[in-house]
């Protein structure tokens, strides 16, 4: 019986396995960005890009031509304006702060519509930002979405790899806080 019970103890240490069990961990994942064939997906993109500081996608989300605007009306501070550069400078930023903690929540439900004095061809959601604040060590910066009209402007892009054979890019962000 001795040949058996030995074959049974090789048999559980196989199976058991020898020693520590250790894992091979790789970087983080990187995460998954939806195809922008929609102005509501891009504002997932967003999202995603901005919520984990990633500048080269939050960059790819924005037209060259890109215009911001930003307004207090109770305080009647001038309108800030931010370009595209402006906007790469800033997830620049915080992609490079190691105590920047970003959190950004969308509407559940996003309407797109069409302001009659745009372009042919774009599109606008207004209000899709649910929640925005950004933490960097002591500092706290929020946005007071009850408090604030958020509007943004999509523009088409012809693009033949995308199967809606266009893509959408933010054109404007506009922000007015009364």
């Amino acid at each position: 019986m001795l040949p058996l019970g030995l074959a049974i103890a090789v048999c559980v240490a196989v199976v058991a396995g020898c020693g520590k069990k250790d894992k091979i961990v790789g970087p983080p994942a990187t995460p998954r960005y939806p195809a922008l064939t929609s102005p509501e997906l891009v504002l997932v993109a967003l999202r995603t890009a901005y919520t984990g500081k990633d500048s080269t996608e939050y960059k790819l989300l924005f037209d060259q031509d890109y215009l911001g605007t930003s307004v207090a009306l109770r305080t009647q501070s001038p309108i800030d304006t931010l370009t595209f550069a402006d906007e790469a400078q800033h997830i620049a930023a915080l992609a490079r702060s190691t105590t920047a903690i970003v959190e950004l929540q969308l509407t559940p439900t996003m309407t797109r519509s069409r302001d009659p004095g745009d372009p042919p061809g774009w599109a606008l959601i207004q209000n899709p930002i649910y929640g925005l604040t950004i933490y960097d060590g002591p500092n706290v910066y929020g946005v007071g979405v009850g408090s604030e009209t958020i509007e943004f402007r999509f523009i088409p892009t012809p693009d033949s790899t995308s199967p809606t054979d266009t893509t959408w890019k933010i054109i404007r962000w506009s922000e007015i806080a009364y």
